[in-house]
């Protein structure tokens, strides 16, 4: 990928490689998804902006029907596999079909800095075990997004502050 950002902010590397290492990272995780990774990719974000007020990704996110989502996942999930640095497996688990990303690619870490890895991890650690649904109740102690319309923009802004 060239080096693009949107008008936004969103710095298109860093949202590939971060989302590249969430997946290496969740590699053991049997119920890691898409869904998982998109409130791992938001709650990460979000909670180094509460700590640091700059994002790592400046990705946009927006209010979902079951938690925050980000806005170009599936753009980027898609271009990642058409570079062959992604796939997505669709398995049954549970009575249900999930869509589980796997990194066929390292992540490049070299763009972040240690506070943006240590943000992602202290969210990986918090969100261990936990269900999508838990992950979203997990969202409500970094920033906030229930108060939104089903697809308004959820800011940096509303994180919490410690």
């Amino acid at each position: 990928m060239s080096r693009d950002t949107y008008a936004s902010g969103m710095d298109l590397d860093k949202f590939a490689e971060l989302l590249l290492y969430i997946c290496e990272r969740q590699i053991t995780n049997r119920t890691f998804s898409l869904s998982k990774l998109n409130l791992l990719l938001c709650l990460s974000d979000m909670l180094h902006y509460r700590r640091h007020r700059t994002s790592i990704t400046g990705c946009e996110y927006v209010r979902g029907e079951y938690g925050p989502w980000t806005v170009s996942l599936a753009e980027q999930v898609a271009a990642m596999e058409a570079e062959g640095r992604l796939t997505v497996v669709d398995q049954p688990v549970g009575g249900f079909l999930q869509r589980r990303p796997l990194a066929l690619a390292s992540a490049d870490l070299f763009d972040f800095n240690g506070a943006e890895i240590a943000s992602v991890e202290q969210i990986l650690r918090a969100a261990d075990g936990q269900s999508a649904y838990q992950m979203a109740e997990l969202a409500d102690d970094v920033f906030a997004w229930r108060e939104l319309e089903l697809g308004d923009s959820i800011t940096y802004e509303s994180a919490r502050s410690d």
